[in-house]
C-alpha cells in the first residue's frame, strides 16, 4: 500500500556497429561481486536526516496521488525495455512509432505526451522544441526503478509524470553485464556496475549500445503483403553518477548521463522514404543534495541543479514529395529548484519551494536564416500537511505561482486527501491546476505552408480524480478511480486556407474516464489485470480526440516454479479515430505477449520475449506508419 511508505527517508553503419561493440564491451568489465565486502560496514549505513513523523522535504510525495511503480527485475530488464512494462497500467498509453529502435512517447490519462513530464533522476526530458520524451533510451540506462504518478501538478505535467531513477551507488557493490539478440536484425549489449569508493562515497558506472536493421513485413491497408525497409536504428549511451555522505547528516550526489541515436526514417506507408534520417542526442549534467537543516530547526533542505543539452536532426536529400529539407533544433537548459520542509508541530508540516528554468535554442534549417528561440520560467510554491505517522488520514495542499516567458503569471494550486477508514482500505481525492507552455516548434516553427505562432497561450487543465484502493501485501491489491480533465487554448496546427497551415489555441476538450487494477499472488501463480474506460471530445465539435481507445485491457498471469517464470501477457483495446476530423480510424487489436526468465545460476539468468503471438501485421501507429508482427527476443545477463 502506497500510504504504509509515505514517511520513509528518501546513422546506421559500419562505423555504428563497431561503437556498439566497443562501448559495450567496456560495460562488460568485471567489478567487485556481491559478496565483496565494502571497505567499511559504514559505507551501507546513511545517517536519518529527518525527525520522527516528518516527511522528506519535496512535496511530490504527497500520499494521495495514485502511484505505479515498475521496479521488478522482469519489468526492468526486460530484452525490449522497460517501457513495454509503462504501457500496461492503467490508463496508461505507450505510443509507437514502428520497429525496434524507433521513438515511444507516453500518454498519462488522455494527455498528449508533451502534457507528461518523464524525468531522469529529477531532470525534465521533454523536448522544449518538440513536447514529448523518447523512452526508447530508458533500454540501455541502468534502472534501479520506474514511477508513473497521476495526476495534474504545475508546469508540464498535465496528465502525470513517469520518473526514472538510476541505481543508489551507496547501495553496496553489485554488477551485471547483458547480451541480447531478436527480430529485424537487431542485438544489443549493455552493462554496468556500482563500487563503493571507501567509507563514504559510491560510485555508478554504465554504458551500453544497440543496432538494429528495422525491416518487417507488414499488410497496408488494401490488405496487400509489404515490407517495411530504411527502418534501422542504432544507440549509444553511458552513465557516471557519484554520491558522497557529507558531515552533519547531508548527502550530496553527481550525474552525468550522454546518449546518441541514429535512425532511418522509414516515412509514412503511402509515401515511404529511402533517404531520411534522424539523429538525436542527450547530455545532463546533474548536482545536488539533501540533509538537515541548521541548527536545532526540525525540518530538511533539497537542492538541485542540472544542465540538459538536446539535439534533433532531420535530413531528407531526395523526400516522396517536395524539395530536400533539412533541420538541426538544439536546446540548451539550465534549472534548478531549492526546497525546504518544517514541522513545527507533531500533526503538521510546511514546505515551501524555489524553481527555475531557462532554454535556449538554436534552429538551423534549409535555405532560412539561423533562429534562437528561447523561454524561461520561475514558479514558487507554498504548502503543507496535516496528519502524524499513526494518524489514519492526511491532508496536504500547495499553492504555486508560475511565472513564463510570454505567458505572463498563473496561478497552480493543489490539494489531496487520504483516509483509511479501516484495515486494508484506503480512499483518496485530489484536485490541482496544470499548464503546459507552448514548444518553441509550436511558437516559431516556419516552412512556408506550415507556420508556428508565437502569440499562443498556455494550454490551461483542472484536474481531479477520487477512488479507493484496498489490498493485503504480498497477496491481493485492488485499485478503482475516476478522473476528469478539463483543458482550455488547446494547441494544435490548423488549416487558415488551403496553403497555410498555423498553430492555434483551439478552444477546450475535456477528458475523463475510470482506471481499475488488480492483482493477486498465490504460491507460484500470479495474476494481474488492469482496465481503463477513456471518454475524450474537443469541447466545441464534440469530435473525438485522436489516438485515444475507449476501452484498454490489459493483464499478466505468471508462474514461477523454482528458477523459472513463465509469463502470459494479454492485452485489447477498442478502435480509435487517427484524426480530429473522425475520418480516419484504426480497428480494435488484441495483442499477446509472452515472457520467459530462467536463473540458470545464481549469476546468469535467460530471459525470452516473443512479442505478437498471434502475428497481426495490419496495426498501424498514431501517424499511420505500419507496426510489425510477431517478433522473439532473447538476453543472458551476467551478475558476478
Amino acid at each position: 500500500m502506497e500510504g504504509a511508505g509515505r514517511r520513509s527517508a528518501r546513422c546506421p553503419g559500419p562505423t555504428g556497429t563497431w561503437a556498439v561493440l566497443v562501448l559495450g564491451c567496456a560495460a562488460l568489465l568485471p567489478a567487485p561481486g556481491r559478496g565483496d565486502p565494502p571497505a567499511s560496514p559504514e559505507v551501507l549505513e546513511v545517517p536519518p536526516i529527518d525527525v520522527e513523523g516528518l516527511p522528506p522535504a519535496s512535496p511530490d510525495v504527497a500520499g494521495s496521488q495514485v502511484r505505479d511503480p515498475v521496479d521488478r527485475p522482469e519489468d526492468l530488464e526486460a530484452p525490449r525495455g522497460p517501457a513495454a512494462a509503462v504501457g500496461r497500467l492503467p490508463a496508461v498509453r505507450l505510443r509507437e512509432s514502428g520497429g525496434p529502435g524507433q521513438p515511444q512517447t507516453v500518454m498519462i490519462r488522455g494527455t498528449d505526451p508533451s502534457a507528461t513530464l518523464a524525468s531522469l533522476d529529477g531532470v525534465p526530458l521533454n523536448s522544449p522544441f518538440l513536447g514529448g520524451a523518447d523512452l526508447t533510451g530508458l533500454d540501455l540506462i541502468p534502472l534501479e526503478g520506474l514511477e508513473v504518478v497521476r495526476g495534474g501538478r504545475g508546469q508540464e505535467a498535465v496528465g502525470g509524470r513517469l520518473e526514472a531513477r538510476t541505481p543508489d551507488p551507496l547501495g553496496g557493490s553489485r554488477s551485471q553485464a547483458t547480451l541480447g539478440a531478436g527480430s529485424f536484425g537487431s542485438f544489443w549489449l549493455k552493462g554496468f556496475a556500482v563500487q563503493p569508493l571507501g567509507d563514504r562515497v559510491g560510485l555508478l558506472l554504465g554504458a551500453g549500445g544497440q543496432r538494429s536493421e528495422g525491416r518487417f513485413p507488414f499488410r497496408d491497408s488494401n490488405g496487400v503483403a509489404r515490407q517495411r525497409d530504411h527502418a534501422a536504428s542504432s544507440s549509444l549511451e553511458a552513465t557516471i553518477r557519484v554520491d558522497g555522505l557529507a558531515g552533519a547528516g547531508w548527502r550530496l550526489g553527481g550525474l552525468v548521463e550522454g546518449a546518441f541515436t541514429d535512425r532511418q526514417e522509414p516515412g509514412l506507408e503511402q509515401f515511404p522514404s529511402e533517404t531520411a534520417t534522424h539523429q538525436d542526442s542527450r547530455l545532463v549534467l546533474l548536482a545536488r543534495g539533501n540533509g538537515p537543516l541548521p541548527g536545532t530547526i526540525p525540518g530538511s533542505l533539497e537542492g538541485a541543479l542540472y544542465y540538459r543539452r538536446l539535439s534533433f536532426v532531420y535530413r531528407d536529400p531526395r523526400p516522396p514529395m517536395g524539395p530536400p529539407t533539412a533541420s538541426t533544433l538544439i536546446a540548451h537548459g539550465v534549472g534548478g529548484h531549492l526546497t525546504a520542509e518544517v514541522a513545527p508541530w507533531p500533526i503538521a508540516s510546511l514546505f515551501g519551494s524555489l524553481e527555475g528554468t531557462g532554454d535556449l535554442g538554436r534552429v538551423y534549417r534549409l535555405s532560412q536564416a539561423p533562429e534562437r528561440p528561447a523561454r524561461g520560467t520561475l514558479a514558487g510554491a507554498v504548502g503543507a500537511r496535516i496528519g502524524r505517522s499513526s494518524d489514519p488520514f492526511e491532508v496536504s495542499g500547495e499553492a504555486r505561482v508560475l511565472w513564463a516567458q510570454g505567458a505572463g503569471v498563473r496561478i497552480a494550486p493543489r490539494i489531496g486527501v487520504w483516509w483509511t477508514p479501516w484495515g486494508p482500505l484506503r480512499l483518496f481525492l485530489n484536485g490541482s491546476r496544470a499548464f503546459r507552455l507552448p514548444t518553441l516548434e509550436e511558437l516559431h516553427f516556419d516552412v512556408g505552408f506550415v507556420q508556428g505562432n508565437p502569440d499562443l497561450r498556455p494550454e490551461e487543465a483542472w484536474t481531479w480524480d477520487g477512488g479507493l484502493e484496498a489490498g493485503q501485501p504480498g497477496t491481493w491489491r485492488l485499485r478503482a478511480a475516476y478522473f476528469e480533465n478539463y483543458l482550455d487554448n488547446v494547441i494544435l496546427f490548423l488549416p487558415r486556407s488551403a496553403f497555410l497551415v498555423k498553430a492555434d489555441n483551439s478552444g477546450r476538450a475535456t477528458m475523463r474516464g475510470m482506471e481499475a487494477l488488480g492483482e493477486f499472488t498465490w504460491r507460484f501463480l500470479s495474476v494481474r489485470a488492469s482496465y481503463a474506460f477513456l471518454w475524450s471530445a474537443f469541447g466545441a465539435s464534440g469530435l473525438s480526440l485522436p489516438d485515444r481507445p475507449a476501452h484498454t485491457v490489459q493483464g499478466e498471469v505468471a508462474l514461477t516454479l523454482w528458477t523459472l517464470r513463465l509469463a502470459v501477457l494479454p492485452g485489447w483495446q477498442s478502435s480509435f479515430y487517427l484524426d480530429r476530423f473522425e475520418s480516419t480510424s484504426e480497428e480494435g487489436r488484441f495483442r499477446l505477449d509472452a515472457r520467459l526468465d530462467w536463473r540458470l545460476r545464481d549469476t546468469v539468468r535467460l530471459s525470452l520475449e516473443a512479442r505478437n503471438l498471434t502475428n497481426k501485421r495490419d496495426a498501424v501507429d498514431s501517424l499511420q506508419r505500419p507496426l510489425p508482427g510477431f517478433s522473439l527476443w532473447a538476453q543472458v545477463s551476467i551478475s558476478p
